[in-house]
């Protein structure tokens, strides 16, 4: 009898492991480019077990752009995007269909895409670039649809005064500017970062204030979501915060956790020293985006979209010719309602973990 219990007590016990271990929700998160040192914190998150905390078994699958990744959203085959907010913007104009999705995490709270030329290039600003051949990572990137209200704004007529040509991202792109295949590269901050830490010659060209005091990527899923699966989001979002603060607090673990689960993103040249000092910059250029709550009149508060943001994001895209109205309902493309679970957590134990933490050698 006394074996009976003990064996009926052990099948309760692993049942019971067996049933918590199935509990997390398998979550697919889906990227806007190839993946880079901007997705460290997410990977950080991982590696510390805070998506692990919420029940979420986090599987990251790259895309190449917005236009790309955003249809996967709407049939479910991603649960979770990063991309730009202006392609669903442009669905909600008259004539389109209106994709079901809707954006819940503000990430990067300012503008990541710049204009680069050669350092000895007798271009000078943004608009010296008629009749010039605009570089981009890909014509389904997020950059685009601003890029063309910013040219347009300045009287740029795209095919006539400019032309775009897709050169990527890494060496192949940097050599296509260097080597004149085209005279400006517009790219987001990560890729410009590694561009600068490798060396080459480049100078910034500046662009009007309101286009880079514009939101870049957030979290997106599909609006179902938000109705039947709350907690996932709510616990996705407080995780990938966790992330962000720990990278902040411990940089250089962060870059080396980021090389251990993608070996193949780090440099093959170079000393150590010099592969982590490069590294550290692209991570710093993304960081001061995670990191920037002037949007929102510096409430530090992640996750939360400022209203007016939305707004004037409009009016720039129909400014630019590329919404045909400004009448569209910002507050259908974006929630705040799970702020307050995104920063319900022990900031000071987060910090305390990542430091703790050691990069590797």
């Amino acid at each position: 009898m006394i074996q009976r219990i003990r064996t009926l007590a052990l099948g309760a016990l692993l049942a019971g492991v067996a049933l918590s271990a199935s509990a997390a929700e398998t979550v697919i998160f889906g990227t806007v480019t190839r993946i880079t040192l901007g997705y460290a914190p997410l990977v950080a998150a991982m590696e510390l077990g805070y998506f692990k905390q919420e029940d979420i078994d986090l599987q990251i699958r790259e895309f190449v752009g917005t236009a790309v990744l955003m249809p996967q959203i709407a049939t479910k085959q991603v649960t979770i995007g990063y991309p730009a907010a202006d392609t669903l913007m442009l669905t909600r104009q008259p004539g389109k269909d209106p994709l079901p999705a809707r954006f819940f995490y503000n990430a990067i709270r300012s503008s990541i895409w710049e204009f680069y030329v050669p350092e000895n290039s007798p271009i000078k600003s943004v608009k010296d670039l008629k009749g010039k051949k605009i570089g981009i990572a890909a014509l389904a990137n997020g950059n685009v649809p601003i890029t063309r209200a910013l040219f347009k704004e300045i009287g740029l007529v795209e095919g006539k005064d400019f032309e775009f040509h897709t050169i990527g991202v890494g060496a192949p792109a940097y050599n296509a500017l260097i080597n004149g295949q085209v005279d400006v590269y517009n790219t987001f901050d990560v890729n410009a970062a590694q561009m600068l830490a490798s060396g080459i010659k480049v100078r910034k060209l500046e662009i009007p204030a309101k286009y880079q005091q514009l939101m870049s990527n957030g979290y997106v899923t599909h609006e179902d979501n938000l109705r039947n699966n709350p907690k996932m989001l709510a616990g996705f979002g407080r995780a990938a915060t966790k992330g962000v603060i720990a990278c902040d607090e411990n940089p250089r673990w962060c870059v080396s956790t980021f090389w251990k689960h993608y070996p193949q993103t780090k440099p093959q040249q170079g000393t150590e020293e010099e592969k982590m000092a490069a590294a550290l910059q692209m991570l710093a250029a993304r960081q001061r985006g995670n990191l920037d709550f002037s949007d929102v009149g510096n409430q530090r508060k992640f996750g939360l979209y400022s209203p007016e943001v939305w707004k004037r994001y409009v009016q720039v895209l129909h400014d630019g010719g590329q919404l045909s109205t400004t009448n569209i309902d910002t507050s259908t493309l974006y929630t705040n309602s799970f702020v307050e679970e995104f920063n319900k957590f022990d900031e000071a134990k987060v910090r305390a973990d990542s430091r703790q933490q050691r990069a590797m050698p």
